[in-house]
């Protein structure tokens, strides 16, 4: 892919309901083209459009990652993981483990099973878990929601739903199928966005032949705990980067990095690394991205909402 769609991309990674007009003024090109280009980039299937429902909104604010290990072939190992529920992330890798999986859960007995499942599964030889303390960064969710008791009620649901199919539906179509008011749906669908329960983005399929490289970072530190900060704002201070936390386990940071060459990526870890409080940095690449889902069926929805509490609307 060329830059001008990796710009676009990152765009949309940012606003997935951006008008072709805001796009083409930011990338400096017109209108019709950037039109014709999300449209190809949506049938093609290199990006799906969609809301990413906040984990701590779904009753799941338990994130871990785990690094793999495994015997023989691949293909079976990633057929299995990618039927337990919990499993939000799951990508095969080069370097020392063969496998990332990205787990969300409700507290850590939940992780507990979740792990104990993963291990089960034959030709995993090794699970190496780090739990995030802190997420830093996360270019699919971005921060929070604005408070940490929230439950939705049915319209809520709905739009969420439908959202997260296809993320620019427009408000007449949302109108259409949920039965209320373009104006209405509108409104809700701000007042989601602006509480940081959901956010609408692009998800990239990375399994087309592409020049980008998504790469992760294990970062250990070392020195006083008061420079975690300065590393901490280093690694926010990187354009590219998808994903950053503060993690307990073998790190004490993790990132996600996408870059449009291995030379760019080079040049981004050897910053990591001449960090004075960075003691050592692992890196391995995402050669291809089994799953990466934001969604919830409806019913996990539904359970949240009988927790009680007060609703958004």
């Amino acid at each position: 892919m060329d830059d001008f769609d990796e710009d676009l991309i990152r765009a949309l990674q940012l606003d997935g309901r951006a008008q072709f007009s805001t796009l083409a003024a930011e990338l400096g090109l017109h209108r019709t083209v950037v039109a014709q280009r999300v449209s190809a980039l949506l049938e093609s299937g290199e990006i799906r459009i969609r809301a990413a429902v906040h984990p701590r909104a779904v009753g799941l604010p338990v994130q871990v990652n785990l690094q793999l290990r495994i015997s023989g072939p691949t293909t079976p190992v990633f057929e299995q993981l990618l039927e337990l529920p919990n499993v939000v992330f799951l990508s095969e890798t080069s370097g020392f483990s063969q496998a990332v999986v990205e787990v969300w859960a409700a507290n850590l007995d939940d992780v507990g099973r979740s792990v104990r499942a993963i291990q089960a599964i034959e030709g995993v030889l090794e699970t190496q878990l780090a739990i995030y303390d802190r997420v830093l960064h996360r270019l699919r969710l971005g921060e929070p929601p604005a408070s940490a008791d929230l439950v939705f009620d049915d319209f809520d649901i709905a739009l969420m739903s439908l959202l997260q199919i296809d993320g620019r539906l427009t408000f007449g179509e949302l109108a259409r199928r949920t039965g209320r008011s373009a104006s209405a749906c509108r409104a809700r669908v701000m007042r989601l966005l602006k509480s940081r329960v959901m956010r609408i983005g692009a998800v990239r399929s990375r399994r087309s032949v592409t020049s980008s490289i998504l790469s992760g970072v294990g970062i250990m530190l070392t020195g006083a705990e008061a420079d975690r900060g300065s590393v901490e704002s280093m690694l926010l201070s990187i354009p590219v980067i998808d994903f950053a936390a503060r993690t307990l386990g073998r790190y004490g940071m993790i990132a996600t990095v996408p870059a449009r060459s291995m030379a760019d990526f080079t040049e981004i870890a050897r910053m990591i690394r001449a960090h004075p409080s960075v003691h050592l940095v692992e890196t391995w690449v995402h050669a291809f991205v089994w799953l990466e889902r934001y969604e919830w069926d409806l019913e996990r929805l539904l359970s949240r909402q009988r927790t009680g509490g007060a609703a958004l609307g």
